[in-house]
């Protein structure tokens, strides 16, 4: 099955995570003036730091954003090899097939959205601008998430 472009919103969704895997490597170019500050790495559940690195930290993240779009751009090329949760009928593999690939493509925005806001908050932290991390981001992105997955099943299990 070719996985191309197939529509405007699909197109849109790609581009916009594309721009969220950029804004993930530009706290890179203050890697210079972060040399030597202890940049957060790991925040509790009310926000506040609790663990920190050196500014190599912003190499690792962006780069583990890169492996994961990549990744999951793999997958969205290649449906059919995205495995079956339960026997399906042959309209409910032809479903999947045909529509696996979006949802791989609204995770990828998801996950690059978590990571743009991860490394951001990080850079305002480890700057000075903020002093913890605000909970909303990481509740919308995982809230969303478990949104489009609850979504992807239900129409798989109602189209077999």
């Amino acid at each position: 099955m070719n996985t191309e472009i197939r529509n405007w919103p699909h197109f849109a969704i790609e581009m916009v995570s594309i721009l969220l895997l950029v804004c993930c490597f530009i706290p890179l170019f203050s890697y210079g003036k972060l040399e030597g500050v202890e940049v957060p790495s790991h925040f509790d559940a009310t926000g506040a730091v609790n663990g920190t690195e050196d500014a190599r930290i912003f190499i690792f993240m962006p780069c583990i954003a890169l492996l994961i779009f990549a990744a999951m751009t793999l997958a969205e090329k290649f449906p059919k090899m995205i495995n079956y949760p339960k026997k399906l009928s042959e309209n409910g593999r032809e479903w999947l097939n045909a529509n696996g690939w979006k949802y791989m493509r609204e995770m990828k925005l998801c996950i690059m959205g978590l990571f743009a806001y991860i490394v951001w908050s990080m850079y305002a932290v480890a700057t000075g601008k903020a002093a913890e991390v605000q909970l909303w981001g990481f509740t919308v992105f995982i809230g969303l998430m478990l949104v489009l997955t609850l979504r992807f099943y239900y129409l798989l299990y109602n189209y077999n």
